[in-house]
């Protein structure tokens, strides 16, 4: 299987869900830590692991403030309700301030987290979920007391606060969990691994295995050993994703194990060369050929790695060629 994606050019977008959007308009006044830049990736302090709460700083609130609330909500978490990190209430309006970890001055109060923990939690977003933001705000409050029960939700703060929120004031930090940089399927096929690795080895079995209808042809001769290279020509019309028409790549053998594997890269046209890998392991089994069919980004170029589209080739995919291999080795035996 060659991918689809010699030219991939778009990256995965932080996403744009206004937490505030269905709120009431409030004043704006200013906030700053030297634990966030507001855009910017947390430190690992305020990670999963770590659960330090960031220092921060407030000034400039409306007239009328009695008292502070502080929220931590992440509004990309992969459920109906965002994910919230850390709650307070009931912070003086004499405090502008709090130190990085430190314990909230009573009569205030850490409110449960959506881990049941009165506490800050640091971010910790799902593995290969993508980039996760994460608003710490203040919110100024015309009482001195919402009059929560101190195992009140932060779901609860937020909707008490509704009518007694003069003004705001947000920072945005960002965090993300890289996920698998591996991807394996696996399929029984029913013929001996000689007859399977045959189609493999084959610049034209590639063709003939393709999934994506990008293959068009193939020239070289059968690879015996890494190193060897053979030329694919592509038409990148059949996705109708970019207008790159035709073009040529070289397929570049990095492992071969006659009968039990072949890997390979892929060196187009743009550079520097990404350095995926694509490949099989061939395993005899009762009924046949185990032939596990693996795409592999752990090793791309670093300024591949930073547009963030890996993977390129799903799941879907390499099931599909491995079901298009079992009928070309059908037929070709």
């Amino acid at each position: 299987m060659i991918a689809a994606t010699d030219h991939p050019d778009k990256e995965v977008p932080m996403p744009t869900t206004d937490p505030f959007a269905r709120l009431s308009e409030a004043a704006s006044f200013t906030l700053t830590s030297t634990s966030v830049r507001d855009g910017q990736p947390l430190a690992e302090a305020q990670l999963s692991g770590s659960d330090v709460s960031p220092q921060l700083s407030w000034s400039g609130a409306p007239l009328g403030t009695r008292s502070y609330a502080i929220t931590v909500y992440d509004p990309d978490a992969p459920t109906m309700s965002g994910f919230w990190h850390w709650a307070v209430v009931n912070l003086p309006a004499s405090v502008t301030s709090l130190p990085e970890g430190a314990e909230p001055p009573e009569p205030a109060v850490q409110l449960p987290n959506d881990l049941g923990q009165p506490r800050f939690a640091g971010a910790a977003p799902p593995a290969g979920h993508g980039p996760h933001r994460y608003f710490i705000t203040v919110h100024a409050l015309d009482v001195e007391d919402l009059g929560l029960p101190a195992d009140s939700s932060p779901a609860v703060l937020d909707f008490t606060m509704f009518t007694h929120t003069l003004g705001r004031a947000t920072l945005v930090g960002t965090a993300e969990t890289p996920g698998p940089e591996r991807i394996e399927v696996s399929r029984l096929i029913p013929a001996p691994a000689e007859a399977v690795f045959a189609v493999l080895a084959d610049p034209q079995g590639h063709v003939d295995i393709d999934a994506s209808g990008m293959l068009m042809d193939a020239e070289g001769k059968p690879v015996e050993q890494a190193g060897d290279r053979f030329v694919v020509h592509m038409n990148r019309e059949a996705l109708g994703d970019f207008p790159l028409g035709k073009y040529d790549v070289d397929v570049v053998i990095t492992t071969l194990e006659p009968n039990k594997e072949i890997a390979w890269t892929i060196e187009g046209g743009q550079r520097p060369y990404i350095r995926h890998l694509y490949g099989y392991r061939l395993e005899p089994a009762e009924g046949g050929t185990l032939v596990t069919s693996y795409y592999d980004w752990s090793e791309i170029e670093e300024s591949w790695k930073a547009r963030n589209i890996f993977p390129v080739v799903p799941e879907s995919a390499l099931k599909a060629t491995l079901g298009i291999l079992e009928r070309t080795v059908a037929r070709r035996s």
